[in-house]
């Protein structure tokens, strides 16, 4: 799920990322205002969410062709519903469930030109996870980010609807849906996070999961290549598996100026090939920083190391040791009600590696860069207006950005690169 360091997602999508640290110091976490929604024995248990309602408008390349053509303005609609609990006990542990509903199941088979509504409006889980919390910091369990989403600094997304890591990815169509690397982008995969008490501005955090699925058991019914628990098939398959996350974070102040950064790791192993060379372990670095002053907030983060976009493992393929890098920069700026901002962010990793799997030649590596500034104005507690541009570019020698794969070598360079615009405009209510 994508987060939103806002005030604006209510009860779960801020508290959890904006007060991580308070809670792993002893605040209760998902506190929110007003009176609890009932009470169940020891648990208090409170309702929220939030619903938007934008106008989009957009372009970007190869989306038209034989099967039909993509208009450019869109009315568009989301809603989730947050239900959290809390309690604690006469010995001063705390615990509690959150868990998140959403209306965003809409990515679902359909032809372009045919129309399917009654799979967008299915609801679904984002988010659901318990945890127990004392001076000892924070435990959680469950489909949750890990601790680099969690715990990371230099991420600018307090304005808009969420810089590059907002809504405008919903606006977006097959292969020109980028990779940018947020910090949210690890996904929720079930885990387990520890997240340690505050020391002279410094705390930790690991979080270990055993493979990329979510949701309840196995993730299916007989053995194959879609359950989650599958360690190694023929062929291989570049999926995370005993996936492990480590963060040291700083916050503190200095003559009025707030710094908070971060240093950290992601690891992985692949599901092994039985019948050949299995793909390479992933091991990458982490690190950010961010400055607040004067209503300012500026931050950057880079990611780096061995793996492929989108904190995945890569092939491991003769003569292709490229690394991934990932830059990140965005400043904002609040006053009073309104806040305005922008960020900038470019990746490079080897892209798509089918072709050489095939035994073709390697293609180019893959270069994606994202552009957003926008605004917000908060008319009210609860409803916010909020305008946004974002540019997308992504480029790759010997890939067919029409097709969604690898060129043959006599048309190497064909629609080897993408543009997409995406404007955004409307309201967001909390509740």
């Amino acid at each position: 799920m994508r987060k939103i360091l806002l005030g604006t997602t209510a009860v779960v999508g801020a508290l959890v990322m904006a007060s991580t640290g308070a809670m792993a110091q002893g605040a209760d976490p998902f506190r929110a205002a007003g009176p609890a929604m009932t009470s169940h024995r020891d648990l208090e248990v409170r309702l929220g969410g939030f619903f938007r309602y934008y106008y989009s408008n957009t372009t970007q390349d190869y989306t038209n062709g034989a099967a039909g053509n993509l208009g450019k303005s869109d009315f568009q609609q989301e809603t989730e519903i947050h239900v959290v609990a809390n309690g604690k006990a006469a010995n001063g542990l705390r615990y509690g469930v959150a868990v998140e509903i959403q209306n965003d199941n809409f990515r679902q088979a359909q032809s372009i030109s045919g129309s399917n509504t009654t799979t967008k409006t299915q609801l679904d889980l984002d988010e659901a996870w318990g945890y127990v919390a004392g001076s000892f910091g924070q435990l959680r369990f469950g489909d949750e980010d890990n601790v680099y989403g969690l715990m990371g600094q230099g991420y600018i997304a307090n304005f808009a609807s969420g810089g590059l890591d907002g809504d405008f990815y919903d606006s977006l169509y097959g292969q020109g849906r980028p990779a940018l690397n947020m910090q949210s982008d690890a996904g929720d995969n079930t885990k387990i996070i520890y997240m340690s008490p505050q020391f002279a501005g410094f705390d930790f955090g690991a979080s270990f999961a055993f493979n990329q699925g979510e949701g309840p058991e196995a993730g299916c019914g007989t053995t194959g290549t879609g359950c989650d628990r599958l360690a190694s098939v023929a062929g291989g398959l570049i999926r995370r598996r005993n996936e492990v996350t480590a963060m040291l974070r700083y916050r503190g102040s200095f003559s009025g100026v707030g710094i908070g950064a971060h240093v950290g790791y992601m690891g992985a192993d692949a599901i092994k090939n039985t019948t050949g060379i299995s793909p390479d372990r992933m091991n990458l670095g982490l690190a950010g920083i961010q400055f607040t002053a004067f209503g300012f907030l500026v931050g950057g983060q880079y990611v780096f190391g061995d793996g492929n976009n989108g904190f995945s493992p890569r092939a491991n393929l003769a003569g292709d040791s490229r690394q991934m890098n990932s830059f990140f920069t965005g400043v904002s700026y609040t006053y009073g009600d309104f806040t305005v901002g922008a960020d900038y962010a470019e990746v490079r990793s080897a892209g798509n590696q089918s072709a050489a799997a095939n035994g073709a030649a390697l293609t180019g590596s893959r270069t994606e860069k994202g552009f957003n500034v926008g605004g917000t104005y908060r008319i009210a507690p609860g409803i916010e207006y909020i305008a946004e541009y974002t540019y997308i570019k992504r480029e790759e020698a010997g890939f067919n950005f029409a097709t969604g794969a690898a060129n043959a070598a006599a048309t190497r360079n064909a629609n080897n690169s993408l543009d997409a615009n995406v404007f955004l405009t409307g309201f967001r209510f909390a509740f």
